[in-house]
């Protein structure tokens, strides 16, 4: 065999695929326990984990240890680029006498068949594992985030009352939604895995905001380049230099820049009142043909035009006021999958009311858990995507 090979693991699987695979055929032995590194065993070197990916990156490395050490094993390896790699535990059994091993474990082709299979089932057993733990766990009792996370969901929060604050002249009433309102009925707080910061406006106070943003906030092309659009006339208001806005078509976005270059920003999100003699059918039809619209679209320019042109046309449904609200028809959630079939009623939603939420003071929906009937299928339930953060990687033992 013209690979180097190197086990991972100085214990009883590594002697036994030492003596197997026969110890000419084996450069040394790796392992985690500094104390071991520099030694001998079985006649072979042991070095560190360090020393392996600074030096032997391109050998090929045989884990020994079971299947739940060697799963970890292939995490470490693979963080560090490390990426040759089989399961010794997965792999003995599979051949009748060392040459028929040598000769396997000479083909790059078949060391990556046999990753595949460990992947599939490592798959196969994560989602035994999920499923077992959904069926015996309240997803309420979740703990919190902690780390890093933890640390930029308190961020997030204060920074989004110091904004609201900022914006209080303009009279208007951001409430949570999506993942935040999500978290306050279901975990009192922030979703565990959260990362961000949601909140929902009627129409009218939308485009307040809006309008607000255009004339009193950078744009991210103004923030780049802040000398320019100071003399461009700018007129920035008091206490929003550090501030740029973002309009995505489907939601309105302002960020706040922080002298390191770390930055946070809070998404608003359009609903409406619709007219009463404007019926659900209706509505969702004219979302269809819209998001059939928005598919022809090419560039973020072109996608704008074409949600503005859409509220343009459909202006005579909607209503200063109603007992029919729902999603803007600029809003993400209209191409979406999950739909209820019914309009929100009035009571849904006002009067707002003020909470706590991770110790600061928000708007939520008259009827949360009923607001959320209307995002989500079914809220209780543990979601796809449990665990997993959207916006960026905040490692929690950090």
């Amino acid at each position: 065999m013209g690979e180097k090979m190197i086990l991972f693991g100085c214990g009883k699987l590594g002697y036994e695929a030492l003596t197997f695979l026969g110890e000419e055929n084996i450069t040394c032995f790796c392992d985690n326990n500094a104390r071991l590194a520099g030694t001998e065993i079985y006649g072979k070197p042991v070095i560190s984990f360090g020393t392996l990916k600074e030096e032997h990156r391109e050998d090929v490395v045989i884990i020994c240890a079971d299947l739940r050490h060697s799963n970890e094993i292939a995490e470490q390896c693979m963080q560090e680029g490390v990426g040759d790699y089989i399961y010794y535990c997965f792999f003995q059994g599979r051949c009748r006498d060392r040459e028929e091993a040598l000769a396997s474990l000479s083909s790059p082709v078949y060391r990556g068949q046999l990753r595949e299979e460990i992947y599939r089932v490592r798959i196969g057993n994560l989602s035994r594992q999920v499923a077992y733990l959904e069926s015996h766990i309240d997803i309420r009792d979740l703990k919190p985030a902690r780390g890093k996370l933890r640390a930029r969901q308190l961020a997030i929060v204060h920074e989004a009352a110091v904004f609201l604050k900022k914006t209080e002249q303009l009279e208007i009433k951001p409430f949570l939604c999506g993942g935040n309102l999500l978290g306050y009925v279901r975990h009192n707080g922030f979703i565990p895995w959260d990362d961000d910061i949601d909140f929902v406006l009627i129409r009218a106070e939308y485009e307040k905001l809006k309008k607000f943003f255009g004339e009193h906030i950078y744009s991210q092309e103004e923030f780049a380049d802040r000398e320019k659009a100071k003399a461009g006339g700018k007129q920035i208001a008091d206490g929003m230099e550090e501030y740029y806005w973002v309009n995505l078509g489907d939601l309105i976005k302002i960020v706040r820049v922080f002298p390191n270059g770390e930055d946070i920003d809070l998404d608003f999100f359009p609903w409406d009142f619709y007219a009463e003699t404007y019926s659900y059918e209706e509505m969702r039809a004219w979302a269809g043909r819209v998001k059939e619209r928005l598919s022809q679209t090419k560039t973020p320019e072109e996608k704008i035009a074409c949600l503005e042109q859409a509220l343009l046309e459909n202006r005579d449904n909607l209503a200063q006021d109603s007992n029919h609200l729902y999603f803007g028809i600029d809003h993400m959630a209209m191409v979406m999958g999950y739909h209820k079939g019914v309009w929100a009623s009035r009571d849904t939603i006002f009067p707002l009311q003020k909470v706590l939420f991770e110790g600061e003071y928000f708007w939520v929906p008259n009827k949360p858990e009923e607001f959320l009937t209307f995002e989500r299928e079914n809220f209780w339930a543990f979601p796809d995507d449990v665990g997993v953060q959207r916006h960026g990687a905040w490692d929690e033992d950090e």
